[in-house]
């Protein structure tokens, strides 16, 4: 039986040196320059054989059959394959085609693969359907269950909520999309100043998020882009008519499965102003 640790450090080894296209903090798609694999590396005919049927499942959208080829440990992180369908449904993404480039042998663990692939989502920053063609890694791992897929770095859910928003004084602030990982939850907002003045955000300054519960989540404060966003870290000046989407993340409990959560972003302010104002959102009940 191949153990989880082995898998995750061939992977953390070499992510470094591959491309991967992944959906970093739910705004748009992040992209890194490749070096090529070893030349001459090949997939067996098992590797390619169970590689080519996860990636036909996402052509099909039949996340129930990519599910059931993950290995262990990402079929128990996803949970189901509901939650893996919702990753990709937040995303409304879309595989349209694609093409195994290269790959690496790493015998007892496996096999990594870099797939070229043509693909459909929605950018979330410019609030509009968008195409790219991406180069991602995946790993082909031994299992008990014979080979199987390793897909790492996603949510293991997510949900975009339709109208979760807040105005004050023709400033908005929309929440696009929340993603569940282990130990944190992550928020993806929008900030638009429809107002005649420019305004200010330093939402790292009393942001708050709740859950049903009522327990209190701060945003995380870090040198991690991937955790902390600098800009919005910093403070965000939007000029009148001005837009930014941005990312905060949250710590959590391993497996956060709350039933409401309450977001108050604050504090904002306009050019001039003497008193700050801050954004309620609406409680948003998360079902399932």
């Amino acid at each position: 039986m191949t153990s989880r640790k082995a898998p995750e450090r061939l992977f953390a080894r070499t992510r470094k040196r591959l491309v991967a296209v992944l959906f970093a903090a739910g705004v748009g798609l992040a992209a890194t320059a490749a070096v090529p694999l070893r030349a001459g590396a090949s997939l067996s005919h098992g590797q390619r054989d169970v590689l080519h049927r996860y990636l036909d499942a996402f052509v099909a959208g039949r996340y129930d059959a990519a599910f059931a080829l993950l290995s262990d440990d990402e079929r128990r992180y996803f949970g189901s394959p509901a939650n893996l369908a919702s990753v990709y449904a937040a995303d409304r993404f879309k595989l349209d085609s694609y093409r195994i480039l290269e790959s690496k042998d790493d015998p007892p663990v496996g096999a990594l693969a870099v797939v070229s692939e043509r693909i459909e989502f929605f950018d979330t920053m410019r609030q509009s359907p968008a195409a790219a063609t991406a180069k991602v890694v995946y790993g082909i791992v031994n299992s008990t269950r014979g080979l199987r897929i390793k897909d790492p770095y996603h949510p293991w859910r997510a949900i975009a909520p339709a109208g979760l928003s807040a105005a004050v004084n023709n400033v908005t602030v929309t929440v696009r999309k929340i993603a569940f990982f282990t130990g944190r939850l992550e928020i993806v907002v929008t900030f638009a100043n429809r107002a005649d003045h420019a305004v200010t955000f330093l939402p790292y300054g009393r942001t708050v998020l709740r859950d049903d519960g009522g327990k209190v989540y701060l945003p995380i404060e870090s040198r991690l882009p991937s955790l902390t966003d600098k800009t919005l870290f910093t403070g965000l000046r939007l000029p009148s008519s001005g837009q930014y989407t941005g990312g905060m993340s949250f710590l959590t409990q391993s497996r956060f499965r709350p039933k409401a959560l309450t977001l108050t972003i604050a504090p904002a302010l306009f050019d001039g102003a003497d008193a700050p104002f801050e954004f309620d959102l609406p409680v948003y009940h998360i079902s399932g």
